[in-house]
C-alpha cells in the first residue's frame, strides 16, 4: 500500500485515535520485545523530545521509563555514545544530573522506523477494511467510556462503604 492510497484512513481518524493506533500497548510490547535495548532507549529519547519539547532526558528518568537498573541504562547509553547516536553530558558541574541527547544519526534512524511502523499500520487498516476499522474504533471508544463510567460508580460505591 502506498502513502497516497492509505492516507484516507489517516485523514478520517482524529489525532487521538491515531495516537491510540500507533502507540497501543499491545503494539509497543510487540515491537519492544523485538527491539534492542539500544533502540528502546533511542525511541524513549525521541518520544520524550516529541512529548515535552526538551531534547534532553536525565539518566534517572530513563531508568524509571525503561524499568531497567541504572548500570544497564548506563551501559546502553555508553554504547550508543560510542556509536555516535547520543551525546551524554551534564548540567553545571554534574551534580545537578547527567542527561542524554540524540544525535542527527539517531533521529534519522527513529524516523525510518516510524515510517516502517506507519506502513505496517496502513497495511493492517487496508487488510481489515477502512470502514470496518473506523467502526471498530468507534466501538472501542464507546466501550472505554462505559468502562470509565462503571469504574466511577464502583469507586463511588467503595467510598460510601
Amino acid at each position: 500500500m502506498t502513502e497516497n492510497n492509505s492516507g484516507s484512513a489517516s485523514r478520517a481518524l482524529t489525532p487521538e485515535q491515531l495516537d491510540k493506533l500507533f502507540h497501543s500497548p499491545a503494539l509497543r510490547r510487540l515491537f519492544q520485545a523485538n527491539a534492542s535495548d539500544e533502540y528502546a532507549l533511542i525511541w524513549l529519547l525521541s518520544k520524550h523530545t516529541q512529548d515535552t519539547g526538551s531534547e534532553k532526558i536525565y539518566l534517572k528518568d530513563m531508568v524509571r521509563e525503561l524499568n531497567l537498573p541504572l548500570p544497564k541504562v548506563t551501559a546502553i547509553a555508553r554504547s550508543l555514545q560510542s556509536k555516535g547516536l547520543v551525546r551524554w553530558t551534564h548540567d553545571g558541574n554534574g551534580e545537578e544530573g547527567t542527561y542524554i541527547l540524540l544525535t542527527e544519526t539517531a533521529l534519522t534512524s527513529v524516523q525510518a522506523r516510524r515510517q516502517t511502523l506507519r506502513r505496517y499500520h496502513q497495511q493492517v487498516v487496508a487488510a481489515f477494511g477502512e470502514e470496518r476499522f473506523l467502526h471498530l474504533l468507534g466501538e472501542i471508544a464507546q466501550l472505554e467510556e462505559i468502562l470509565r463510567q462503571e469504574a466511577e460508580k464502583v469507586g463511588d460505591d467503595h467510598d460510601q462503604t
